[in-house]
């Protein structure tokens, strides 16, 4: 019967009651809470219900069931789109777990409120639902539905729809998939994330252009004179400027070698060197080829020094900025506290890079005309040489690749200037046209014996690589300068047995030096200047300086072989790092308001949202410009990686889903507060009429068949004649006859025909 005046207002705040206390698992407490219990019509004390309702009011009450974990789910999406820092600690990590599982259990219970009311509609409104689907709100936690018997029968239904079947289908599997991946997708969300978060970016200019900072040939026009004679002054624009920290260098590393000479290593850590205001390691390595005659190639490489300025400037700046701050972290805690970070140049950035080997030759006459041969290091592209003065020489260190200068002997090289009971040095400058990827060469005579001349005959490749510089400050101020040289290729397998290169290096140096700087003698003179108060030159002195470690057998012909390889590129890449030397970082840095003076504006800075320095665009259309960009390690919400930018996207399909829902019932009004336990189900499939489509499955269902049957719930009248009651109707039905067996909003059911009470009563 219809329930008279459902449309008042106690009538409909009884019925949204009793939907709040479905929706939301209560019924125990009502229950407990009911002083005096008295049935409505006929049963075991069992009130009749309304199976369906048609009020906005109850529909809305029902949908509460969504709202903390939307709400929550929102929350979650909103804290880590924002970028919110919570600081450089997070405690309670455990309470968030906890609480990411109750979201989970709550969007649980969410999604398996939206399955139960799309099931409902079809059996009670729609052309029914195959019968495999009919507990499928049940199990919408159980990853192994989407393999059982019951959904792929239910799948190939073929009295239902296709279009209701897919829609029904689709519902399941995403509810399925939903409410398996919603708790960790809450955890990732929720817990903060231990990384680095942005904390401002800006453009740098420094007061020299790219040609000035990188150029392409190298000479000694703009040295000063000065700089031929050195003595352990602090760093300046000298080539050979620091030289003593290389002559520290070599004196603590000590070379290593194996009898077999299969392999080889030097124990190197870096050296480090200073720019105006920067501290920066000068790395070498070491590349051995060709197997057990090997040739030992020799690398250097370190950060550009007036760039390393600049960026240590700006870093400075930035921590100063942090005192000038009125917003609280714009993102969770006071940023005034923070201030570790790290400043990295990312765009059109590039540092010197070196490469050395060495040819040793023995000269027994004075007056040779014979052609100097050059080494050339592993993997020079010969195709773009001189076939004609290419060959190969044996030599007890290895064989060798070499090429002949066309003008240069080896009597050429005998007077050069110095002691000969020491190191000499003398610069040869090639013809680009015939030593394509090659810099400079360099003949280095050994201490005179008393036959024979002994020289290395050496060639150097030295480039621009392109790199990613960055600097870090601490509350102790800048830290030294890191970068990492991205144009590197590693050497390929084969006859290469073995490649050093220390671990904090910054890359690994490509073997083939393409566009090579041109290095003219003028300015490789000023590499090996006299040292004041020593009567003699820088490399005499880092010769001497090697505490070989030999072993038995050996002479130290390979030990100085190793170590002059390695003070040739060391040098020559300390020497270019020094390019540029005088220039500064430039520009008014930007302060709060009309504030002249005082620390930088840290809200401005720290925000992105433009260029901390200004700077005139006409005086600085030649200067050259950085991208830096500013980064905080810390505990933070955000969506820099993968993992929260896919938990963001499930918690949005599960919002998506719970707005479609909640539109749809408010604009229908349909709701219901039955069957959505299995107890109710099981009650409403016995008070139904028995059916031979389910013949034999007492003890079980083993045919694909039954799962495909459709089934609907549909009005039957009491044997009695005073009311009616539901029952599930099992395969395919007059939709005529249905059509008056429909289940009707607001009215209330229950009754059983009277044989069944009887019955009950009876066994009572």
């Amino acid at each position: 019967m219809v329930v008279p005046g459902l449309g008042s207002f106690w009538n409909r705040l009884r019925e949204a009651w009793r939907a709040f206390i479905r929706a939301f698992s209560l019924s125990l407490l009502a229950h407990a809470l009911r002083g005096l219990r008295h049935p409505i019509g006929r049963g075991l004390h069992e009130p009749t219900k309304i199976a369906l309702n048609y009020s906005r009011v109850v529909a809305f009450v029902r949908n509460l069931i969504h709202i903390i974990p939307f709400g929550f789910a929102l929350f979650e999406i909103v804290l880590n789109w924002n970028v919110y820092y919570v600081g450089t600690q997070t405690y309670g990590a455990a309470v968030y777990q906890i609480i990411a599982k109750a979201h989970e259990i709550l969007i649980q219970a969410s999604v398996t409120a939206i399955v139960f009311s799309a099931i409902r509609r079809e059996l009670a409104y729609g052309q029914g639902l195959p019968f495999g689907f009919l507990f499928s709100g049940l199990q919408i936690t159980q990853v192994s539905y989407l393999w059982s018997m019951e959904l792929w029968g239910a799948m190939k239904a073929g009295s239902i729809d296709l279009s209701r079947r897919t829609g029904l289908l689709l519902l399941l599997i995403g509810s399925i998939l939903l409410a398996a991946t919603c708790g960790p997708a809450s955890a990732v969300l929720l817990i903060p994330r231990l990384q680095q978060w942005p904390a401002g970016s800006t453009r740098i200019w420094v007061n020299a252009t790219a040609d000035q900072i990188w150029p392409t040939s190298v000479d000694g026009s703009d040295i000063s004179e000065a700089c031929s004679n050195v003595g352990t002054t602090p760093s300046s624009a000298c080539p050979a400027s620091e030289w003593y920290a290389l002559r520290d260098y070599l004196f603590a590393s000590e070379v290593q070698y194996s009898t077999s000479r299969e392999h080889h290593a030097i124990a190197l850590e870096s050296c480090l060197i200073h720019g105006q205001i920067s501290a920066r390691n000068l790395f070498g390595g070491t590349y051995l080829v060709n197997g057990t005659k090997t040739q030992l190639v020799r690398t250097a490489l370190t950060q550009q020094a007036v760039v390393s300025d600049a960026l240590s400037a700006t870093g400075l700046l930035w921590f100063w900025s942090l005192s000038n701050l009125t917003a609280n972290a714009g993102h969770g805690s006071p940023l005034s506290d923070q201030s570790s970070a790290v400043h990295r140049i990312v765009n059109d950035y590039k540092q010197p890079a070196s490469i050395a080997t060495c040819l040793p030759i023995h000269i027994k006459s004075n007056n040779t005309s014979q052609p100097v041969d050059f080494p050339l290091y592993p993997l020079t592209d010969e195709q773009s040489l001189d076939a004609r003065n290419l060959t190969s020489r044996i030599r007890r260190l290895g064989p060798y690749k070499v090429i002949k200068h066309p003008d240069w002997t080896y009597s050429q090289l005998l007077d050069a200037p110095g002691d000969v009971e020491g190191y000499r040095i003398k610069w040869m400058e090639r013809p680009r046209a015939s030593f394509i990827d090659h810099s400079i060469g360099v003949a280095i005579l050994l201490p005179r014996s008393h036959v024979t001349h002994r020289l290395l005959v050496c060639n150097i490749a030295a480039t621009w690589a392109t790199s990613k510089l960055e600097v870090a400050t601490t509350a102790l101020g800048v830290g030294t300068a890191e970068s990492m040289a991205h144009n590197a290729k590693p050497l390929p397998p084969g006859p290469i047995s073995e490649s050093h290169v220390p671990p904090h290096a910054s890359g690994t140096l490509d073997p083939v030096f393409r566009d090579s700087i041109n290095i003219s003698e003028s300015w490789a003179r000023y590499l090996n200047p006299s040292v004041r108060n020593t009567n003699t030159t820088l490399f005499n002195i880092l010769m001497q300086q090697p505490q070989f470690n030999l072993q038995q057998g050996e002479t130290s012909e390979r030990a100085t072989y190793q170590i002059a390889t390695l003070a040739l590129a060391m040098l020559t890449t300390n020497g270019l790092a020094r390019m540029g030397w005088g220039s500064t970082l430039q520009g008014v840095v930007k302060r709060k308001g009309s504030q002249k003076e005082g620390f930088p504006d840290g809200d401005y800075w720290l925000s992105g949202r433009g260029d901390v320095f200004e700077v005139d665009p006409i005086e600085s259309r030649n200067w050259t410009s950085f991208r830096v960009e500013s980064s905080l390690e810390g505990y933070a919400y955000n969506t820099l990686t993968s993992p929260p930018k896919i938990a963001i996207a499930i918690m949005m399909v599960y919002c998506v889903l719970v707005l479609g829902h909640t539109i749809y019932s408010g604009i229908t009004g349909i709701s219901s507060n039955c069957w959505d336990t299995i107890a109710e189900v099981t009650a409403l499939a016995i008070n139904s009429t028995p059916t031979a489509a389910l013949r034999n499955t007492c003890a079980g269902i083993s045919e694909l068949h039954i799962f495909k049957l459709p089934v609907r719930i549909l009005v039957s009248r009491d044997d009695e004649g005073e009311g009616e009651h539901l029952e599930l109707v099992f395969g395919p039905v007059d939709e005529a006859k249905t059509k008056a067996r429909t289940i009707k909003p607001n009215r209330t059911y229950g009754t059983l025909p009277s044989g069944c009470v009887r019955e009950i009563k009876k066994d009572v």
